[in-house]
């Protein structure tokens, strides 16, 4: 299948809304239906092509706040991470074939016949043994959820994987802390780095694969030690990835949201409790952490303001949107157009995406061009290419579905006109009211700041990816601005020889020689690198009486 995206060389898409005629499983492109980068038909230069047509299935879903409405059955394969990025179980295609535009034709016919089969049993499960295998040291905790269920009028199911504290048969008096990893859908235990039991039988000049791989490993190894040095050795928890996917994104961003159903309650009150109900977690907020990189970051940040008794510590690594001031590179608050900077002469486009993501290349450092690879407006035009009504499964729709009420249709309410980019002010405020994290914290800091304060910890690259520094940096600003330079959340922008670091920068670790580790390394060590921190701190907050001593060990 041919791809496209927001780089440089992304092939052209089309898209359109089709009922499903199994009789025929026939389509016709015309000029008049819209693509990405040009978008019609009758714009492309005359040549022969290569084409493909994929036939993405939706299905009426009948949610307690909507009238009946049509959306993706997933966004996910249920046997490849990051879901959203994947063509999802159900999908139909047809074979490629060729259109010569020089034939002076205005459409074209494109017959389905293959449909990408349920991939369910090829799903590597938690244990990445396969769907429901568990391992002795990673487990699959899957339960219905009736929060969720009641708000879609079906059965609604929540996953966690969980990595046992070493030597939790051993002791079983023990109590333990609870990580939350969060990040995009995953359907192998994967917390930042993945764990294998074994050592791979790579050279790491092989490539990045073979990087991961021994990372893999070094994170078992790591766990099961217990030599004083170790990381994990006096702070043995319980580690959880959690998977919900939802109609508009491979990730529900875990918090309660008009369109996606309560998430966030769910997750906190359904879910979490049952995992330490099951693996004898200690089940009080100052004994849980939430850490996690992007979508998994501002995740992290959500939890840890809007369920401060819920949370003892959260790392936001490389968060989307913290603050709206800067949704990106974007102010949503000031500008009028998402698309362009207010000017009264000038029409200059707001950037989206910038050089490229570091953290899948060794070493990985960022390159010093700073080159633009996608404006804002591009990546919201090939989403509509893809999907109306925040129906893409890209990021873009993905914010709207989490942050935006619910229209009169069902469907989220626009921030901004997804082809001019005119910013819906109703919309903004309701944004900045529910889910501004920065602003909520400031207006509700006479409740929140001594539950956050010594708490909550960012840490962004310099130069991030896709701007999302800048929302971070403002909300350091109206932190300093509003509370003073004594309101006790860390901040960490992470620079290297004169360079920001790109996405997505988790915070500093350093090699042997004192030199920083690029996010390709980092971004495998998550578990290492912060857990020792985060138990620290649960420590200095254990009320009186509190088990600080059988997980100890």
């Amino acid at each position: 299948m041919y791809a496209n995206g927001d780089e440089w060389d992304t092939n052209q898409v089309y898209g359109f809304d089709a009922e499903f005629d199994k009789t025929t499983m026939s389509y016709s492109l015309t000029s008049d239906h819209f693509g990405y980068p040009l978008t019609s038909l009758s714009d492309l230069p005359p040549a022969t092509y290569n084409v493909q047509a994929e036939f993405a299935v939706f299905k009426e879903w009948t949610r307690a706040n909507a009238p009946p409405t049509f959306m993706p059955t997933s966004c996910v394969s249920k046997d490849g991470s990051n879901g959203s990025y994947e063509k999802p179980d159900g999908t139909i295609h047809s074979k490629p074939t060729t259109f010569n535009t020089g034939d002076d034709r205005l459409a074209l016919e494109l017959v389905l016949e293959s449909v990408i089969p349920d991939s369910t049993p090829a799903s590597p499960g938690c244990a990445g043994l396969g769907e429901g295998v568990d391992s002795d040291e990673i487990k699959t905790v899957r339960i219905k959820s009736d929060m969720l269920s009641e708000f879609y009028n079906e059965t609604i199911e929540l996953e966690a994987c969980v990595l046992l504290p070493y030597g939790f048969a051993e002791h079983p008096e023990a109590k333990y802390p609870l990580v939350l990893a969060n990040g995009h859908y995953n359907p192998k235990f994967n917390p930042g780095g993945e764990y294998r039991t074994t050592n791979p039988e790579c050279n790491e000049d092989d490539g990045y694969d073979c990087v991961t791989q021994n990372y893999a490993y070094y994170l078992h190894k790591n766990w099961t030690s217990i030599d004083e040095d170790m990381p994990f050795t006096g702070s043995r928890v319980l580690l959880i990835t959690m998977n919900s996917p939802v109609p508009f994104f491979d990730d529900s961003y875990a918090v309660n949201s008009e369109n996606m159903g309560p998430y966030g309650d769910a997750l906190i009150y359904e879910l979490i409790p049952e995992v330490e109900r099951l693996y004898r977690g200690i089940g009080q907020g100052w004994a849980r952490g939430a850490m996690g990189g992007s979508t998994g970051g501002w995740e992290s940040a959500a939890h840890m303001i809007m369920y401060p008794d819920e949370f003892g510590y959260a790392l936001s690594a490389c968060p989307d949107s913290v603050t709206f001031s800067r949704h990106t590179s974007v102010n949503l608050y000031g500008n009028d157009n998402a698309y362009f900077y207010n000017s009264n002469f000038k029409r200059t486009p707001t950037p989206g995406y910038r050089d490229g993501y570091s953290g899948v290349t060794y070493p990985g450092y960022k390159t010093a061009y700073g080159d633009i690879i996608s404006t804002f407006q591009e990546m919201n035009l090939r989403e509509l290419a893809l999907g109306d009504n925040s129906l893409s499964c890209g990021q873009c729709d993905a914010w709207e579905a989490v942050w935006s009420p619910i229209g009169n249709k069902g469907y989220p309410k626009r921030i901004y006109d997804k082809a001019t980019g005119i910013i819906d002010k109703d919309v903004a405020n309701y944004w900045k009211e529910n889910y501004d994290l920065a602003h909520i914290l400031v207006r509700d800091w006479e409740t929140l700041g001594p539950k956050v304060a010594g708490r909550l910890h960012f840490a962004v690259g310099g130069s991030d990816s896709f701007y999302l520094d800048n929302a971070v940096y403002d909300f350091e600003q109206l932190l300093l601005s509003e509370i003073g330079e004594d309101h006790g959340v860390e901040f960490v922008f992470g620079a290297h020889q004169g360079l920001g670091f790109q996405h997505c920068f988790r915070g500093y670790e350093y090699d042997e020689d004192g030199e920083p580790l690029p996010n390709s390394i980092t971004r495998l060590t998550y578990a290492q690198d912060v857990i020792p921190r985060m138990t620290e701190t649960f420590l200095e907050h254990a009320p009186e009486g509190a088990d600080v001593e059988s997980w100890r060990y």
